[in-house]
């Protein structure tokens, strides 16, 4: 009987030796078929970049039909719009015993709108509704000019660093950074007015130089009393390859304006920042940065001037898409016997997707300097420790972040 079964087994086994050399066969044509796929991908992104290269270094007065004709039908007619909403929830206890907890509320509701109005011009404007009340927090026109200026005209976040360019939402930390406040108040620098750049292919490296004049109310490093000025600004940016994963981006700033102290007298910003960042392709990496900035503010020739320094360090962790924790610590000076002051934040981001993340977050602050202090709702040289939890969700389309 056993001998019979064998004998039947046999021919089976003979039959399935050659499908299954097939399929191996089949799996290795499919491999080799990959890879060439992959070198032929390569070998265009090469190419493509190499073109792009080129057409940046060898500005035109003049645009392509095809480009222009692209750039017009983007959205002309049919803007694209989308509406973010960031919940933010906190919890704060001072070393005076300051006690205050915000429940999970809808802090801030985005409405964005972006439209290429013709093949040279931009619109983008963002309103946004909090404690009641609805403002436009940024509105300008992007122009193309000749030689390959760029215009940007309206009410616009001063590229001061790189925090305070950024809206609040796309920040992966739930706050705004301690140095920040102090030097600006609890509110970003905004300005009305005109900014040009030029963008720079210097060797390896991308770099762009930004010029701009504009007015701002801004109570704490201007006018206490909120009235308009004008002010001038020089920016520069540069960013290198360090490897094919790795990048460094340096940049500086200077901005001068009358302060409304008397009529002659002038508040003087200037600053620094840097980020070194990793992004592998599985998105997983790394990055480190910082930003420092100081704001010399005459107030009269029988009085000193008022300076205030603001500065950041962050680090961020990339496990994967989804997952990443940060640090970042703060420190701010102030003269006139005020002192010192410093803050650290521990946290971590959950992405669910592109259109939403979790933000959780520990800070605590040791001797709070006055708009430290007022943002907060404790005395000057308090301490206070905070737990945030940040939800923003975001439904539409919206343009990318800043790298």
């Amino acid at each position: 009987m056993n001998t019979r079964k064998l004998t039947w087994l046999l021919p089976c086994m003979l039959l399935a030796f050659p499908a299954m050399a097939e399929e191996s066969n089949v799996i290795k044509m499919l491999q080799d078929q990959v890879e060439s796929l992959k070198q032929h991908v390569k070998t265009l992104e090469n190419k493509q970049w190499k073109m792009q290269d080129s057409f940046a270094r060898k500005p035109s007065t003049a645009t392509p039909l095809r480009a222009q004709a692209a750039t017009t039908a983007e959205n002309t007619g049919n803007p694209s719009i989308s509406v973010i909403g960031t919940f933010l929830g906190s919890s704060m206890h001072s070393s005076n015993g300051v006690h205050k907890d915000v429940f999970f509320p809808l802090s801030e509701g985005e409405f964005v709108f972006g439209a290429a109005v013709d093949a040279h011009t931009r619109l983008d404007v963002t309103a946004t509704a909090a404690d009641g009340g609805v403002a436009v927090e940024e509105g300008y026109i992007t122009s193309q000019l000749p030689y390959g200026w760029r215009m940007r005209s309206g009410r616009k976040f001063i590229p001061i660093g790189r925090a305070n360019g950024v809206h609040p939402h796309a920040l992966v930390y739930a706050d705004t950074p301690n140095g920040l406040v102090n030097l600006f108040g609890a509110e970003k620098l905004v300005g009305e007015g005109v900014f040009i750049d030029y963008p720079m292919y210097i060797g390896d490296s991308v770099q762009s130089l930004l010029l701009g004049v504009f007015q701002n109310n801004n109570d704490v490093v201007f006018d206490p009393l909120g009235n308009e000025h004008f002010a001038g600004m020089a920016h520069w940016t540069g960013m290198w390859d360090i490897d094919d994963a790795t990048t460094l981006e340096l940049g500086g700033t200077y901005i001068q304006g009358r302060n409304g102290a008397t009529d002659s007298s002038k508040t003087r910003i200037t600053g620094g920042h840097f980020a070194l960042k990793n992004a592998q392709f599985d998105r997983s990496g790394w990055s480190f940065q910082g930003e420092w900035a100081r704001s010399q503010a005459e107030q009269g020739s029988a009085l000193p001037q008022t300076v205030t320094d603001g500065a950041y360090l962050l680090g961020e962790y990339d496990f994967n898409r989804n997952w990443m924790i940060f640090s970042r610590y703060d420190d701010s000076r102030m003269s006139g016997g005020l002192g010192r002051e410093t803050a650290l934040s521990v946290g971590t981001v959950w992405k669910l997707s592109e259109f939403q993340s979790l933000t959780i977050q520990y800070k605590h602050t040791h001797h709070a300097l006055t708009q430290t202090a007022a943002n907060l709702g404790i005395s000057t040289g308090q301490n206070a420790n905070e737990a945030l939890l940040r939800w923003v969700v975001a439904i539409g389309p919206h343009r990318p972040h800043s790298y």
